[in-house]
Order: structure tokens, then sequence, then C-alpha cells
């Protein structure tokens, strides 16, 4: 009887350790999860994404615009077109967490070279944005709106003409963008993830590198207090549902366009797992491609430069598909 008590108040000694040392953890993760900043320092290579679509478009020019009024920042992002933007569709371009515009070099050009505008924008908080919060597409979304207004008053873009392009966390702000958006053309969601508290417990472990399940309780709490944050930051009432309901797989079943979900099978990342709920809630016409040998998008292993040439030709002929029909 003795031995059980000693380990009952060894077990609770225990308990109360992890619950504080989770409670502390919490507050500097918390931090994290709305912070733009990635698992490492993106490089600043927005002069060499200009000077790339200086050599292959006729028009080029960089939009300042303000972003939501629930949250004012002075956004940034470039537009290139082959010439006479109003005739032609376009493609928006969205990176992730800790990315810039400038990823999309690549991706920009092949959309020129097809005769497609491009608006490649900085999310709040990155590159040359201004903004201190990354909310997964509950400001960003409204952001888009304001940026794709912008765009059709200065270059006569039609917004019922326009595809996206999403890449990580990129893809969960495509997600809110799209939903219930009946003028989108069509969407392809690059390693993007469904289950958003697991997410933020795995991020969170490669973060710190702490092993995930010691980071249950940390994970939980540090969510709350994000939330809290960007709450308090909006100066919206608790309960107000707006923060709420940014879920990625409920934005899926609200989509109206089809989509192309790619992820790579060894993305370390966004495991593939993550994607499975996701893809089972996307709209008919959808499609969902499984690439083997890759890892993350935007990463050394991603599955365009795994996949080469056939990557290009389904990328090619999804959005010829949907564009230019």
């Amino acid at each position: 009887m003795k031995l059980f008590r000693r380990l009952a108040a060894a077990a609770a000694a225990a308990g109360v350790a992890y619950g504080a040392a989770s409670y502390f953890l919490a507050r500097r993760l918390a931090a994290r999860l709305v912070s733009p900043t990635g698992l490492g320092p993106a490089p600043d290579r927005a002069d060499s994404l200009r000077d790339a679509l200086e050599k292959h478009a006729a028009v080029v020019e960089e939009i300042r615009h303000d972003g939501s009024s629930r949250l004012p920042a002075e956004l940034a992002a470039v537009f290139a077109s082959p010439g006479e933007p109003s005739s032609r569709p376009t493609i928006l371009f969205l990176h992730g967490k800790g990315g810039a515009a400038s990823e999309w070099e690549p991706d920009a050009l092949r959309a020129l070279r097809l005769g497609w505008n491009v608006l490649l924008p900085d999310l709040r908080g990155h590159g040359r944005s201004e903004g201190e919060l990354f909310t997964l597409g509950l400001l960003e979304r409204e952001d888009l709106e304001l940026l794709i207004a912008e765009a059709r008053t200065r270059f006569g873009i039609a917004p019922e003409r326009v595809a996206i392009h999403a890449c990580s966390a990129g893809s969960s702000v495509a997600l809110q963008f799209a939903a219930d958006r009946a003028e989108l053309r069509a969407a392809w969601l690059e390693s993007p993830f469904g289950q958003s508290r697991e997410m933020a417990q795995h991020y969170l472990s490669r973060a710190t590198r702490i092993p995930a399940p010691l980071l249950w309780l940390a994970t939980e709490l540090a969510v709350r207090r994000a939330v809290a944050r960007i709450r308090r930051d909006l100066g919206a009432p608790r309960g107000d549902g707006g923060i709420e309901r940014i879920d990625p797989v409920a934005a899926a079943f609200r989509l109206r366009c089809p989509v192309a979900l790619v992820y790579g099978a060894e993305d370390r990342l966004v495991p593939a797992r993550f994607t499975e709920r996701l893809a089972a809630a996307l709209p008919p016409g959808s499609v969902v491609w499984r690439v083997d040998n890759a890892g993350h998008c935007h990463h050394d292993d991603e599955p365009q430069k795994r996949a080469g040439d056939d990557y290009v030709k389904r990328w090619e002929e999804f959005f010829k598909r949907h564009l230019e029909s």
C-alpha cells in the first residue's frame, strides 16, 4: 500500500510538472504559430523575380495596397502580363508560412509563356508586406479580395478568369479565399494539410525538436493562446465565429471550382497523412496526385523537381483546361 501511494504521488507530481512545463512552453509556441516566420530564414529574391519577369513580360508592376481594415497593413504584390492584361486569364500564386512571392519565379515564367497574367503577392507579414500576424486565411482572404479589386482597376483583369496555385500553408489561405467563390476557375494546391491541430503539433515539434507526443498539451494551450491573440488584435468578441471557421476541410467542402491536390509521398514538413481528409472533401472534377519520392513544395525534393516533365505537363493541362475553356 505504501509503495502504491508513493507511485501515485510521484505520478501526480510528474503530471503537475508536465502541466506547468506545457503552460510556460505554450506561451512561446503560440507566438510561433501566428508569426509569419517559417522554420528557416527565407532568402530575399524579390529583385531577381522582378528582373526575370521583365525579360519575359510586356507589363511588370509592383502593387502597394491596403490590406484588411480589420488589422490594417500595407501589402505588396507584383503583377506581370505578356500584354493587354484585360484579354487574358490570371494565375494568383500564394506562398506558404515564412515564404515570399519570389519563390514562384519558374512557375510565373511558365504561365507568362503560355500567355497568362500572373499575380504574386507577399502575404501579410512576409517579404515586402507589412503585418505581424499570419492567420491561415482569416485576414489573408480579405487582403486577396482587395488585391484582386486593385488589379482589376489598374489592369482590367477579370475576376471570373482567375485561378490559384498555392504552396503549403498558402493552400489554407487559398481554401479560405476560394470557399463559396463561384467565379474562381481552378486551384492547384500543393503540399496542403487538412487537420489543423495535428499539423500545429507536428509543426511545433519540427520547430522545437521536441517529440510530437510530448507536445500534445502544450499545442492545445498554444492554439488557444494564438486564437486569443488574433481575437484581441482584431478587437473581436469571444464566440464571434470568424476565427473558429478557419478550417481547411470545412472550406474544401464549400469549394465550387475543380482542384488539383498535389503532395509528396516523402514530405516530412506536411506528412501525407494530413492530406487524407482534405482530399475526401474536394468537389467533383478534382484530382489528387501523390508524387513518389517527393517532399515539400519549394524545397529541393519538391514534386516539381522529382516529377520533372510530367509535372509541367499536368500543370499546363490543368490550367489550360480550366482557364481557356
